[in-house]
């Protein structure tokens, strides 16, 4: 097969790019996704998501051990499908905070600033779903208030502009179901004679002649094949998957490919380094009520949901926000807060065991760094993850991490919030101590799913790809995703990866 351009992965990038580029009518583009369409009934459940959770739908990554002598290994969901991850997240739709953009054009991403973004979070929200949550739990609500008047509140949004505060989630969703970057970009798409769309294809590794990406080689069910581009090629495989298939083209640091056996194409040593995510550790409060999701799956729910798009189902279970600094000294907040209306359980794997709320304790501007490296060029085995948490060298992450908890729990004990609460479950209020604080934060340490930064842009000895992301060394490749990204963005990342993808088709077009 012959066509113009290649996207790799089908996420919430690669549905931006093959409208976008297709969207001539001229360009013969193809779009391959190594999972397959989403038929999953979980998908359009707002609250389903969880149920795709190691599922055929789901990578099923897991890191290295990691977090001091807790040895913790964390589990990373990530879609395996049409529409990626942006078909089993908790719909959370954020621009990111201006400060995110300047230190990304202060590191060499130039015109990556919030003037040269925020015009384009501000014409996607014309097309993709983004309104406040309206079935919130009324608990949510009470949580906003509590927290507002321990943080106080910057506005009516946390979109638009800088923030401090706390918001009810702004949701991409339509008549009570998901309404994610498939629905409003790739399906309309694919009506469309010149975009092909290949499911169930795993590319193995990059075809490069002469200093150029010209195809892909893919597996599937038929075995392997090739695909070429006369345009180019554009990796949106998300901020694991995408080095991975550098590595195995022959593109990263080369003493690391020689280890492997893999031969050196491009020396590219900020291949899979500089690895970030949001780590959160999830408190538990019991309730003093029934009034919880625990029973969200009853067959009277699962009725009020089929008939009324409404009641548990329809929430998107993180139904509230809340950004704080860790310190005065800060310019914008580091550490996030998420309430959810029923005790989140090792990671939505179990099913609630009390009528609890929870309170998710995150760091979102982290400081320490991770990679993603290969074990072994075999495909079938998934890449190495590292996160490297609380390794930063001056213990700051550390910090954040134990005042995000703190603050849950003082938010907690707000009178407009602390009628709901019989007892903290977790981590308990026996653990006072910051030392057997960090202990526990450790042993129950996940990520808000979010990783990034693992091909940043930079210049080409310090990142992959230049501002205009095209990769370092190599012409007729781009990379559009959320490894891309310098700094992870203080919150959740699904609209500015849709941004990125959507510069990355005006780059290409115009043959940056």
């Amino acid at each position: 097969m012959i066509v113009d351009y290649i996207i790799v992965g089908a996420g919430t990038a690669g549905c931006v790019l093959a409208d976008k580029l297709s969207a001539n009518g001229r360009n013969q583009v193809l779009l391959v996704e190594a999972g397959s369409k989403p038929r999953s009934p979980f998908i359009k459940i707002p609250a389903g998501f969880a149920k795709l959770f190691k599922s055929g739908c789901d990578w099923n990554y897991e890191s290295a051990p990691g977090c001091g002598p807790s040895k913790r290994q964390i589990y990373i969901p990530r879609g395996k499908m049409l529409g990626g991850s942006a078909n089993m997240n908790a719909m959370i739709h954020q621009w990111g905070h201006p400060d995110d953009f300047a230190a990304w054009a202060a590191s060499g991403a130039t015109g990556w600033g919030w003037d040269s973004v925020s015009p384009i979070f501000a014409k996607m929200d014309e097309r993709m779903e983004c309104a406040p949550n309206s079935h919130a739990h009324a608990a949510a609500r009470d949580f906003v208030d509590a927290a507002r008047s321990v943080i106080g509140n910057s506005g009516d949004s946390y979109n638009g502009g800088g923030y401090e505060g706390a918001w009810i989630s702004h949701c991409n969703v339509r008549n009570g179901k998901r309404y994610s970057v498939y629905d409003s970009h790739l399906k309309p798409a694919m009506r469309r004679r010149n975009l092909v769309t290949l499911t169930g294809m795993t590319v193995s590794n990059l075809i490069t002649e002469n200093g150029s990406a010209v195809g892909v080689m893919m597996d599937g069910p038929q075995g392997r094949n090739a695909a070429r581009a006369k345009a180019g090629v554009v990796l949106a495989a998300g901020a694991i998957e995408t080095p991975a298939l550098l590595f195995r083209s022959g593109i990263g640091g080369a003493a690391s490919l020689q280890a492997l056996g893999i031969e050196t194409y491009r020396d590219s040593p900020h291949v899979g380094q500089h690895l970030q995510d949001h780590p959160m550790m999830v408190t538990v409060f019991q309730t003093t009520h029934s009034d919880t999701y625990k029973s969200a799956e009853s067959p009277a729910n699962l009725l009020r949901y089929i008939f009324k798009k409404s009641g548990p189902l329809a929430s998107n279970a993180a139904e509230a926000i809340a950004f704080a600094r860790s310190s005065d000294k800060l310019s914008a907040p580091d550490i996030e807060l998420i309430f959810a209306p029923f005790e989140w359980r090792e990671q939505a794997l179990q099913p609630p065991a009390i009528h609890g709320f929870s309170i998710g304790a995150a760091i979102v501007a982290p400081h320490s760094r991770g990679s993603v490296s290969l074990t072994t060029r075999h495909i079938q085995v998934p890449p190495k993850i590292d996160f490297g948490f609380f390794s930063d060298k001056d213990g700051l992450d550390r910090k954040a991490m134990i005042a995000a908890v703190l603050l849950a729990r003082k938010i907690a004990a707000q009178s407009s919030f602390s009628d709901h609460v019989s007892v903290e479950q977790s981590p308990g209020i026996d653990i006072k101590d910051y030392d057997a604080l960090f202990a526990e934060i450790c042993r129950n340490l996940q990520t808000v799913y979010h990783p990034a930064g693992t091909c940043r842009i930079g210049s080409a000895g310090d990142g992959v790809v230049s501002p205009r992301l095209k990769v370092h060394g190599l012409d007729r490749l781009w990379i559009a995703d959320a490894s891309v990204m310098p700094q992870l963005v203080r919150g959740h990342p699904n609209a500015a990866i849709a941004m990125i993808a959507s510069r990355a088709a005006e780059f290409i077009a115009k043959g940056a």
